[in-house]
């Protein structure tokens, strides 16, 4: 009963996945030699096998079983591999050589099996000086017996033929079958591994629908508060005290916005949907428009926003505008983050390749702290945010320069970094752009400097005959809308 309870252990361990490959072929090893040292000690007898090794198979047997059992339940079947491995190289060897015939007995075939044994399942510095040790003890073995062939006991014809017979297609079998266990058993580590590709893979595709759908949800709220919040400001009884908070909330809400964008992008990239939209667009408005939102944060941290844009810039691109200016407000955003003082720059250029088309060259650099050399190869990766220690105190995603990174190759441009720890960065991309008005763009003047004062809101346009139809999903979005273009003193009808 014992000795069944043993086997259903080992025939468990050996199915169990969570196991060591090595320590499972051992196992398999462990049962199937266990069973062909048995044969070959019968056949030994049978045939009348000098009783020298018929003692030496039976101490492997013996040794090899108890070994193997006591291992197994104390949890130390790695023991066992090395114990086994020291005795078949220095006692089952050289035994089987001098006590079963030398160069003309069955010795040499447990060489080779000894080999196998050692690559399947040692591992780590003991595979090393187990491999050298057969080497040696073999070496040793065929010197002895040249130099002293007294010391090895022959085989008469008949013993020679039958000992090697027995011997080649009992370590043949034995080989045949750990190889095949161990073929198998890597089948299905690879199957259970493809099986848990496609599962990250799904559950990867199932974060990304969640996100998708979560940024959309959000989004829906965010705007409704920004939007009432808008309404505060523009209310001329609002005091001083209120305008403020309005104005640090309308802060928030964007930068919160902005996170959930982002979010909302990369889910986008992630799953393969996020498309390149070309329009024909004024690069004076674009850069007007990215220097006005990005002015006040650097002003707030008094650090020094410089523009430079090249004169022979073609005045109107075609391309992709909202990616051109998420990739450039993304590079400026990241350099006001990471910079204390000093200044941040922008320069625009551009190289035109022939009549229609043009490569833009966007480079934003800084004087902040800078890249460590080792971090560079990763600062693109998604949710990755260097020098975690020092970094802890800025606020985001993680998710800006990936998405910088995932915009620029769907466009099919370059991003490249320059770093120096301690001294400031600078990033260039380089896009491909069509020429929608070959003129070019001359001298370039942003007049940013707009300090955030309380002013009333004016509508820049009344049409008391138009008509306007605004059509939302949310109550809420209809009145804020509402609200927002009243200034304009159209008819407005809104529906669900």
């Amino acid at each position: 009963m014992k000795l069944i309870k043993i086997f259903n252990d080992f025939r468990l361990a050996i199915k169990d996945p969570e196991r060591d490959i090595a320590e499972r072929v051992f196992l398999i090893f462990a049962i199937v030699a266990e069973v062909t040292l048995i044969i070959a000690l019968i056949s030994g007898i049978l045939y009348g096998e000098d009783p020298k090794e018929e003692i030496v198979l039976s101490v492997a047997i013996m040794f090899t079983a108890l070994v193997t059992v006591v291992c197994f339940y104390k949890n130390r079947v790695g023991f066992a591999i090395r114990s086994i491995a020291l005795g078949l190289i220095f006692f089952v060897i050289p035994a089987n050589f001098f006590w079963g015939g030398g160069v003309e007995g069955s010795g040499i075939i447990w060489v080779v099996f000894a080999f196998l044994y050692v690559g399947l399942v040692v591992t780590g510095s003991w595979r090393k000086f187990a491999i050298v040790s057969i080497v040696i003890v073999t070496t040793m073995c065929y010197l002895v017996a040249y130099y002293y062939p007294e010391l090895v006991l022959g085989h008469s014809r008949e013993v020679f033929f039958i000992d090697s017979y027995f011997a080649a297609i009992l370590a043949g079998v034995l080989c045949f079958l750990m190889t095949g266990y161990q073929n198998r058993m890597f089948k299905d580590e690879n199957q259970r591994a493809k099986k848990a590709a496609e599962k990250a893979e799904e559950l990867n595709r199932s974060q990304n629908r969640f996100f998708s759908s979560m940024s959309h949800e959000i989004r829906t709220p965010i705007n409704s508060i920004l939007g009432l919040n808008e309404l505060i400001l523009r209310d001329e009884q609002s005091s001083d005290e209120v305008v403020r908070d309005a104005t640090g909330i309308q802060g928030a809400g964007k930068l919160l916005l902005s996170l959930i964008n982002d979010i909302l992008d990369f889910s986008k990239m992630e799953a393969g949907s996020m498309d390149i939209v070309p329009v024909d667009y004024r690069v004076g408005d674009l850069i007007s428009e990215i220097v006005n939102m990005i002015w006040l944060k650097a002003h707030d941290k008094g650090i020094k926003f410089e523009v430079s844009v090249d004169p022979r810039v073609p005045s109107v691109l075609f391309g992709d505008e909202v990616r051109i200016k998420q990739i450039i407000i993304n590079l400026l955003n990241n350099a006001v983050k990471y910079t204390q003082e000093g200044y941040i720059d922008l320069r625009i250029e551009s190289e035109q390749k022939d009549e229609k088309s043009t490569t833009l060259i966007i480079s934003v650099s800084d004087t902040g702290m800078g890249i460590k050399k080792e971090a560079i190869p990763y600062l693109f990766d998604a949710f990755k945010r260097m020098d975690e220690e020092n970094n802890r105190h800025i606020e985001g995603t993680g998710l800006g320069l990936s998405i910088v990174k995932q915009l620029t190759d769907l466009m099919g441009g370059t991003v490249t970094v320059n770093s120096v720890y301690g001294e400031g960065s600078t990033f260039t991309v380089t896009v491909k752009q069509g020429i929608s008005d070959p003129e070019q763009i001359g001298e370039f003047n942003v007049h940013n400097q707009q300090l955030v004062t309380r002013k009333q809101y004016e509508s820049s346009f009344k049409a008391p005959e138009a008509g306007i139809l605004i059509v939302d999903d949310n109550e809420m979005n209809l009145e804020v809308e509402k609200k927002l273009i009243a200034a304009t003193e159209m008819v407005i009808d809104t529906a669900m």
